[in-house]
């Protein structure tokens, strides 16, 4: 409990605790005066700083949960005692739910806060990964295009040389061709002329 509640709703509740159980005793009949301490020395019995018990006290005086009256001993010192609402504030413990819940609130709207930043990071850091490896997939396709149109030339030199070949080795056999029906007409002719 004491770690889900901030302090100065921990020490209002302490004040109240004090004030309440003192007007209690006897079954709420005792006389003002048995129930009304001055600051100090509610401050010895809940254990808690001077400073802390008279800034909130004033808090407490203003909301009407307890009651203050002057000491004309001691000014920065009144007599307080716990009004209706005081007491009544002390046993529904609202002091330390208000303060659990405002302590949950700041949880959870830091632990929200938080996690957006940390996916935000994530976010910031998968796009520049994404973006690194856009940018090598950009260039091996790149390198692998230009593999590609050097294989595409290369293939079509061979192509052409294959080509050029082949009109040599058809123009070969055609010539050939010729040269062996030439020969056969020549036989042809020198076979007549011996007749």
């Amino acid at each position: 409990m004491k770690y889900f509640t901030p302090k100065s709703y921990r020490i209002k509740h302490k004040i109240l605790e004090f004030l309440s159980k003192e007007r209690m005793k006897d079954g709420g009949k005792n006389p003002v005066s048995e129930y009304t301490f001055s600051l100090k020395e509610i401050c010895d019995s809940i254990k808690e700083d001077f400073d802390d018990v008279y800034s909130i006290s004033d808090y407490l005086y203003y909301k009407k949960l307890v009651h203050c009256t002057r000491n004309d001993k001691e000014l920065m010192n009144p007599y307080c005692f716990a009004t209706d609402q005081g007491v009544e504030a002390y046993s529904s413990f609202s002091f330390i739910n208000d303060g659990k819940l405002l302590q949950t609130t700041l949880f959870n709207n830091l632990s929200t806060g938080f996690f957006q930043i940390i996916v935000a990071i994530i976010a910031v850091v998968t796009i520049i990964f994404n973006y690194n490896d856009s940018k090598l997939y950009h260039e091996q396709v790149k390198i692998l295009e230009r593999e590609v149109e050097r294989l595409s030339i290369k293939l079509s030199e061979q192509s052409k040389e294959k080509s050029t070949e082949s009109d040599s080795d058809d123009t070969k056999a055609d010539y050939q061709t010729y040269v062996q029906t030439d020969d056969a007409d020549s036989t042809k002719v020198s076979h007549w002329k011996k007749k």
